[in-house]
C-alpha cells in the first residue's frame, strides 16, 4: 500500500511540474513579452514584414439588431494586411486577437466578417487583403475606442504536428507585438 501511495504522489508531482512548466511557457509566449506598437491615425504598422492598417467608423444598425437601443453604437472595423517580403508570404492567418479598447481599459471583441479575403496557402507580396469586421460599443465611448490587433505568427507551410512541438514553436517568430491604432 505504501508503494501505491508513493506512486500516486510521484505521479501528482510530475503532472504538477509539467503543468507549471507549460503555464510558464504559455505566459512568456502570450503575456510577459507583449510589446505594444502605437500606430498614428491613418498610418500603418509593420510586424514580421507584414503591413497592417485599420480604420474604425460608425455603421448603420442592422435590421434585427437584437433589441439594442441608442445606448450602443455599431462600429465598422476595416483592417488591411499586406505582405512586404516573400519570406512572410505564408503568414496567412487572421490576427490572433482583435479588440477595441477605451481609456478605462475596457474591451470589446471585433467580429471578423465572413467575406474577409483569406488565402490559405500563400499571400501575394504587395497585394492588400481586406479583413472587415464589426463591434458594438457603448455610445459614450464610440469616438474614443482604439483597435488593438495582435498579428498571428502562424505560417501555412508549418506542418500541423509541428505546432505542438515546443522546440519548433520557440523558433517561430514570436507573436508578442500588439498594434494599437490611434484614431486621432
Amino acid at each position: 500500500m505504501l508503494i501505491g501511495v508513493g506512486a500516486v504522489l510521484v505521479s501528482l508531482l510530475i503532472t504538477g511540474a509539467q503543468t507549471y512548466d507549460g503555464y510558464g511557457f504559455y505566459t512568456v509566449q502570450t503575456q510577459d513579452e507583449t510589446k505594444e506598437i502605437v500606430v498614428a491615425a491613418g498610418r500603418s504598422g509593420t510586424v514580421n514584414k507584414v503591413e497592417w492598417t485599420a480604420a474604425i467608423k460608425p455603421m448603420k444598425m442592422p435590421a434585427g439588431n437584437g433589441g439594442y437601443g441608442p445606448e450602443v453604437t455599431w462600429l465598422e472595423v476595416n483592417v488591411t494586411k499586406k505582405v512586404l517580403d516573400d519570406s512572410s508570404a505564408t503568414m496567412t492567418a487572421f490576427p490572433r486577437d482583435m479588440k477595441l479598447t477605451d481609456r478605462a481599459g475596457r474591451t470589446w471583441v471585433v467580429e471578423v466578417s465572413t467575406d474577409a479575403e483569406r488565402p490559405t496557402e500563400r499571400l501575394e507580396v504587395g497585394k492588400t487583403y481586406r479583413i472587415p469586421g464589426g463591434a458594438i460599443v457603448p455610445t459614450k465611448v464610440a469616438d474614443e475606442v482604439e483597435l488593438l490587433l495582435r498579428p498571428s505568427n502562424y505560417r501555412a507551410d508549418t506542418p500541423t504536428e509541428d505546432l505542438f512541438k515546443r522546440d519548433v514553436v520557440e523558433k517561430m517568430p514570436q507573436d508578442t507585438e500588439v498594434l494599437r491604432f490611434r484614431r486621432r
